[in-house]
């Protein structure tokens, strides 16, 4: 009676087993957002943001170097309290340059999020629809950053790129 028990939960087990593999997919979703047509318009976009912002801020530190070189040049020259307010002069801008740059960081960060949240959300959905049409409960991210180590389901990658006519 145990041996007949145990071939039962063996033939359960082994039938679970090829059942969870039929509901499983994944997709690199990484790899979907690169490939998207909206993704490269929003990765152009933040592209030319960061350059204007690069640009206005390469401005203000050749001010600040020319301020810093005459600065140096009149050091001589200049009495303790002039030379004292010219230091803090340049001091403030360093602090201000520093500024700008962190709000450059920021404005892009959140420009890129901005951007990339209804992409990420079009995938997800155009994703979703594909597993529900071909019986998939499950979807996994096969991206490399994400930890999956082995991927042997269907993976859905192809029928996306036919369907937003990608090759």
């Amino acid at each position: 009676m145990k041996h007949l028990f145990l071939a039962f939960l063996v033939f359960i087990s082994l039938s679970t087993v090829s059942v969870a593999q039929g509901t499983v997919a994944h997709i690199d979703m990484s790899e979907l957002l690169k490939i998207m047509p909206e993704s490269k318009q929003a990765e152009a976009e933040i592209n030319r943001l960061n350059q204007a912002y690069r640009a206005d801020f390469e401005t203000s530190y050749r001010e600040y170097q020319a301020k810093f070189v005459k600065f140096e040049d009149e050091a001589s020259t200049l009495s303790p309290e002039e030379s004292a307010k010219r230091k803090s002069d340049l001091e403030l801008i360093e602090r201000n340059l520093a500024q700008s740059q962190q709000n450059i960081d920021k404005q892009i960060a959140e420009k890129r999020e901005l951007l990339f949240a209804p992409i990420r959300e079009k995938a997800k959905t155009l994703v979703t629809k594909i597993a529900d049409d071909q019986g998939f409960l499950y979807v996994l991210d096969s991206a490399a950053s994400n930890g999956l180590i082995m991927a042997k389901g269907k993976d859905l990658m192809p029928e996306v790129k036919r369907i937003l006519n990608i090759k």
